[in-house]
């Protein structure tokens, strides 16, 4: 295969973009899970007072008991779509850089699930042991469950977006998958 001069540049160029963007995202999660508990809550429940606006529009009608409930379930959703979201959009960033390798990209995409998936569980394990260290947080295996399943999905997203730009450029060529 030819390629085009400069392509090497521009892919490298790309590849180191992508390195700078994931080691700002696990940043950005780390400084997430490296509030204390009260600061965590606290955006936390932020976030959910719109949430709850958006889906109950009665509930400043709801008696104390009721609206307490509602807000703590609608505050569980919401923080479990957090670790969910963060660790997608890590999934997104690391299976777009390891398919920038065309060994990678053409020949072993399964290996791209793999790899993202287990960098993915990795790190939200350490995250979860590091939020033991800062106070009023814990450990929660199942926020590594969510955070690797949100990894996951999001290479699963890259995976099926690659997929069918793919499947498009053979049709353009005449050549059917």
């Amino acid at each position: 295969m030819t390629y085009k001069k400069g392509y090497f540049i521009k892919l490298w160029a790309v590849r180191v973009i992508l390195i700078a963007l994931i080691a700002l995202w696990m940043s950005t999660i780390f400084g997430f899970s490296a509030e204390n508990g009260e600061q965590s809550q606290s955006l936390s429940d932020k976030i959910t007072v719109q949430v709850v606006h958006i889906l109950k529009s009665d509930y400043e009608d709801m008696d104390v008991k009721a609206k307490e409930e509602y807000f703590n379930t609608v505050s569980f959703f919401v923080r479990k779509t957090g670790h969910f979201g963060e660790y997608g959009i890590l999934g997104v960033l690391i299976s777009t850089f390891l398919l920038t390798f065309e060994k990678i990209r053409n020949k072993k995409r399964y290996i791209v699930i793999l790899i993202t998936t287990i960098i993915g569980m990795v790190y939200a394990s350490s995250d979860e042991v590091h939020q033991n260290f800062v106070e009023g947080r814990s450990p929660k295996v199942m926020d590594v469950c969510i955070d690797t399943t949100g990894c996951f999905m999001g290479v699963v997203f890259v995976t099926i977006i690659c997929f069918l730009i793919c499947r498009r450029k053979r049709k353009k060529c005449g050549r059917i998958i």
